[in-house]
């Protein structure tokens, strides 16, 4: 077993460490080293950095350590805090820890890591990180297992829930992805701000109600007797078609693939088509976004074209809804509820359908166009406690962390555009329309959101129907934010700290599939 090193540099370490150096293969330590060609081999980095009180990447002033003093030239632990993505520490170990000693003690909650600009091989994978009151006694904060990064100088962001203030920490890197070396190009650690609390004098529109946790929308409603259990329970009992779609649309069977983006609900799953239930499938793409265990755990696939679908009643009581693999279609037979891709029914399809069901017994939104998001997510998760931010009363950065701060949480958050036709990210925005809001891959973008038909006006739909929002005062005032407890979704996830990536699609081949109808309601 490796012994763990503590920072302080004795006669007998710089010894073993100056012995060391003469056994890394020279390939290694000139990987970082072009200018010193014909000056003879590099001397190594040292193995720790005094960090400025001004410091925006650790929590205070301090100095950073590592226990290996093997890195190339260039390419030290001091790059690792540089604020340069293009610069990197590198190390020719596979496991090590890398430590702070801060001057003074502080609540830490957040780190991220970014990667470096080349060899993924050589990526952290799996890592540790612990705190310290006496630099000797050790706490786990956090801990992150198989972590990937999809692309070069990525950074990832993680959080964890930490009050305890801790002046030494250590980041234990246990694997990376292979390589033969470890290399790192920013570490941060510091301390954010994980509440809206004081946002919330500027929110509005609460829908909690001390009569039924399903909220205010839900109280005083009918009571499920058990000809409504058995009603909803058989298959073969079909809703109306909702009035707004019947001179157009009616039930047609197709086949359902439940999970067709590898086995896994992906909100690339959801792409409205003919029903003018823009929150309700936003909705579901978050719950796809966060939490798409859950998704699993509500749907039983019968085995016979049938599926059993886990929801509530108003007053909270749960309920289960049977639905066939009828669905609703065009006068063409093309399917016109929410669907996959290339109008492949699956678990969105079956979800938009048993909330029609659903809404055949309770009458609460009976024609469930227009739908709205604090109605629909209790649905399924027993839980309709939501609040708004109406438009422009958030400045951007604050904007931000509430969606941010939401996301960690694992709330439920559905947003919109007014006005709308406003140039954002190659496209436009919608007005009269909703979007699901997640983390944006693009650093320098505030959020994204997802356009549930799958795409966005005026591109092709290889992006999904994202929109990475920037930090633009012409776009991100017209924003307004639902935002929804999770409910029974909780038991299935802690919320979601990465950014939404979509599946790869080739430019042309999945194009929006959104009727006309669909269009006009929403300002196109």
């Amino acid at each position: 077993m490796r012994k763990t090193f503590q920072p302080g540099f004795g006669p007998g370490l710089v010894k073993w460490l100056l012995c060391l150096a003469l056994f890394v293969p020279m390939s290694f330590l000139t990987a970082c080293s072009e200018d010193s060609e014909g000056e003879g081999d590099p001397e190594p980095e040292p193995n720790s950095v005094r960090v400025s009180s001004t410091t925006t990447r650790m929590p205070s002033g301090g100095t950073l350590s590592t226990e290996f003093a093997d890195s190339p030239a260039g390419c030290g632990i001091a790059q690792i805090v540089d604020n340069n993505n293009s610069t990197k520490f590198v190390t020719s170990h596979t496991s090590f820890p890398i430590f702070w000693s801060g001057n003074e003690a502080v609540s830490v909650n957040s780190y991220s890591l970014t990667s470096a600009d080349d060899r993924p091989e050589c990526d952290p994978k799996t890592w540790a990180l612990y705190g310290s009151a006496d630099n000797v006694s050790w706490v786990q904060l956090d801990r992150r297992e198989n972590q990937t990064f999809t692309a070069r100088k990525q950074k990832l962001e993680f959080t964890f829930s930490n009050t305890r203030p801790y002046r030494y920490l250590k980041l234990e890197i246990e694997t990376n992805n292979g390589g033969d070396a470890t290399q790192i190009a920013e570490l941060s650690i510091i301390e954010i701000v994980l509440n809206i609390d004081d946002l919330m004098q500027y929110a509005y529109s609460f829908t909690e109600s001390a009569s039924t946790p399903m909220g205010s929308h839900y109280a005083n409603k009918h009571e499920t007797t058990d000809a409504d259990r058995a009603w909803l329970a058989d298959a073969s009992n079909e809703p109306e078609v909702p009035a707004t779609n019947r001179p157009n649309l009616s039930w047609k069977e197709f086949p359902v693939l439940l999970y067709p983006t590898a086995g896994i609900p992906s909100p690339a799953d959801v792409n409205q088509r003919g029903i003018s239930d823009c929150c309700a499938v936003a909705v579901l793409a978050s719950f796809a976004y966060i939490y798409p265990e859950f998704i699993k755990a509500i749907i039983t696939d019968n085995g016979d074209n049938t599926f059993t679908v886990a929801m509530f009643d108003p007053q909270g009581k749960p309920v289960d809804v049977t639905v066939s693999s009828v669905f609703l279609a065009d006068a063409n037979g093309t399917i016109q509820a929410a669907a996959g891709k290339n109008a492949v029914a699956c678990w969105s399809t079956v979800l938009e359908k048993a909330i029609m069901k659903w809404n055949a017994i309770y009458k609460v939104n009976p024609d469930i166009n227009g739908i709205g998001t604090e109605v629909v997510a209790p649905l399924f998760t027993g839980n309709g406690s939501s609040f708004a931010f109406d438009r422009g009363v958030l400045e951007n950065e604050d904007l931000a962390r509430a969606v941010r701060v939401s996301l960690w949480q694992g709330k439920i958050i559905v947003g919109g555009f007014h006005p709308g036709d406003i140039p954002v990210d190659g496209s436009k925005t919608v007005s009269g329309h909703a979007y699901t809001l997640m983390h944006s891959a693009d650093k320098s973008a505030l959020f994204t959101m997802r356009n549930p038909w799958g795409g966005n006006p005026d591109v092709d739909g290889s992006a999904d129907g994202v929109l990475n929002i920037p930090d633009d005062l012409d776009v991100a005032p017209t924003i307004d934010l639902r935002i929804v407890e999770p409910g029974k979704a909780a038991q299935y996830g802690t919320g979601v700290t990465e950014a939404y990536i979509p599946p790869a699609f080739a430019p042309g081949t999945i194009l929006m599939c959104v009727s006309p109808e669909v269009l006009r309601y929403s300002g196109r």
